[in-house]
């Protein structure tokens, strides 16, 4: 076995069990934010919690979430060949970055009503005060949050994994059986004013609780590693000096992207308002925050179980390439990584635009039957920005692998004003039409940045055969189209008769609808010489069909 099969192999284990912890949370997932919506809805009380649960992850984000996603790894197998094999460099950066998680998550609670705020200007009375009183509770997970990148990282520079990638499982088991509690408890669906303190703990506590969950479970598989954390303190004479310099673009990066959701987020509490009287029964509903975030949750779903999975996996051996200027084995996997994945990820764009109302009203049905279309068409308005987001994040891997930050830089800079200048054009628009247009703007961004990216790699990888990645792109879409025009004609049929039935009828819908759609792709894929859906496809039927390989399965 060669040095280059036997990688490609270690790659596709890892992705494997990525793809599996990553499988099992996305679908822990969109369960606990079904459970959300049947506990509270998706109305005022809900975007004020979406609000205020969704502050931690933009902190956490600002101040060391792409920094240690994008640039640790390289700096990490960078220190893993000083004589100590890097546990000096690791046990520094550790304490370095825990007591600075420490210190901003204690001066976020602080400051919990003045974010909100920042997001949500139009928030008043009751509405404003529940909507703090959850930011207090779930601030704290930056912490968490935190600790949890950091272990992750180091376990992936050591090799393991799998606990990584089923980390978020753990985390949404233990959001769900809160919620569930919650509900046997109380009754959400209440105006803001008759939220009690206990209702509010139970609700925003364990989904800080959950959070808790994801970082300490990290322990067990770092001990088991070998793995031993000495606190150590001073950052002079270990080369944090490159990890600063590339960690100050990656942080350039991630303060400009906020600039759009912070926009976005203005624009929906614009279009809402926070009178509760006004969002009554025979009223027009208008999608807020949580319409939005539900939608993203499910258009993130490929991205999540394919890209993220195949690239996380991936990253180690591309910044080992990158270190030893390897432009072969960068083209070969840059070239991979933006085909294979597209395979399920432009199918996966038709389908959810075809099947966006009944995904959403399977998932996200509450007591007010006017959000599902309003919600369906927030996602139809995403789905197809699955590809781009995918391009996006493998070109900015590249970037951070190259320590070239400034790329990465600017094309969240592209992606900013893009989605940016839609969004304040979404302030013209009826209320009811602000989410689509945000999300719009989403897929334009995206799609601006990552053609941009592409352009840039090849200045450090060299020609990767840009047109015939386009060509394969074109044919996948084709099929997708194809597949997705059949399915189109069975939803509106059974849409009509299923009509009343509610999510058994949409089950109905997904399950006949979804299965002639992955039929007829693979089909017209076929014919179209779609190669990368055989080589996607080849570990599963290797490990199903144990007869030697011949011509019924050739060898791979």
């Amino acid at each position: 076995m060669t040095a280059t099969t036997a990688g490609e192999e270690n790659v596709g284990r890892a992705s494997a069990a990525m793809a599996a912890g990553s499988i099992a949370s996305r679908v822990l997932g969109v369960v606990r934010q079904s459970l959300i919506t049947l506990a509270i809805g998706q109305g005022l009380v809900a975007n004020a919690f979406t609000t205020a649960n969704t502050l931690p992850n933009i902190i956490y984000l600002l101040i060391a979430g792409g920094v240690l996603n994008s640039v640790l790894v390289p700096q990490l197998v960078k220190a893993s060949e000083n004589p100590d094999g890097g546990r000096e460099y690791t046990d520094k950066l550790l304490t370095l970055a825990v007591g600075g998680l420490l210190a901003v998550t204690v001066a976020a609670t602080l400051a919990a009503g003045l974010l909100v705020r920042a997001y949500a200007q139009e928030l008043t009375g009751s509405l404003l005060n529940l909507a703090v009183f959850f930011a207090v509770i779930t601030l704290p997970q930056i912490f968490f949050y935190g600790l949890y990148a950091l272990l992750g990282q180091v376990l992936n520079t050591r090799g393991r994994f799998a606990a990584f990638g089923w980390a978020p499982a753990i985390a949404n088991l233990v959001a769900i059986i809160g919620l569930l509690a919650f509900m046997r408890l109380f009754q959400g669906h209440v105006t803001a004013a008759e939220w009690t303190p206990e209702m509010v703990w139970w609700f925003a506590g364990t989904a800080t609780l959950s959070i808790v969950a994801q970082a300490l479970i990290l322990l067990v598989p770092l001990w088991r590693s070998g793995f031993r954390w000495r606190p150590r303190f001073g950052v002079r004479g270990i080369g944090l000096a490159a990890t600063s310099r590339v960690a100050g673009w990656a942080l350039g990066a991630l303060l400009v992207s906020q600039v759009s959701y912070l926009v976005a987020s203005q624009v929906m509490w614009h279009a809402t308002g926070s009178d509760e009287v006004a969002h009554g029964a025979g009223q027009v509903f208008i999608a807020g925050t949580t319409i939005y975030a539900n939608a993203f949750l499910v258009f993130m779903v490929p991205h999540g179980l394919v890209t993220v999975s195949l690239v996380t996996a991936m990253y180690p051996r591309i910044a080992r390439a990158a270190r030893a200027d390897d432009r072969p084995a960068l083209t070969r996997d840059y070239a991979r990584a933006l085909t294979l994945p597209a395979a399920l990820t432009i199918p996966a764009s038709v389908a959810l635009l075809v099947f966006a109302v009944p995904i959403m009203g399977l998932l996200f049905s509450s007591k007010d039957p006017a959000e599902i279309p309003a919600a369906g068409a927030a996602l139809a308005c995403l789905a197809m920005g699955v590809l781009p987001f995918g391009v996006d994040i493998i070109n900015q891997r590249v970037f951070y692998a190259f320590e070239a930050g400034r790329f990465a830089f600017t094309e969240q800079v592209i992606a900013t004003l893009t989605a940016t200048a839609v969004a304040l054009g979404a302030v013209l628009a009826r209320p009811e039409w602000a989410v689509p247009i945000i999300a719009i703007g989403v897929v334009l961004s995206a799609s601006a940045a990552a053609a941009y990216g592409m352009r840039r790699v090849r200045r450090f990888i060299g020609a990767y055969s840009a047109r015939a990645i386009v060509r394969t792109w074109v044919r996948m879409l084709l099929a997708s189209a194809g597949a997705g025009y059949v399915a189109w004609g069975v939803v509106i049929i059974l849409t009509r008769a299923l009509a009343g039935f509610g999510r058994v009828g949409y089950a109905v819908i997904l399950l006949v609808g979804g299965m002639i759609f992955a039929v007829v792709y693979l089909l017209v894929a076929r014919l179209l010489r779609v190669e990368e859906i055989a080589v996607i496809a080849a570990p599963v039927i290797n490990r199903l069909d144990r007869r030697p390989p011949g011509r019924h399965r050739p060898r791979h």
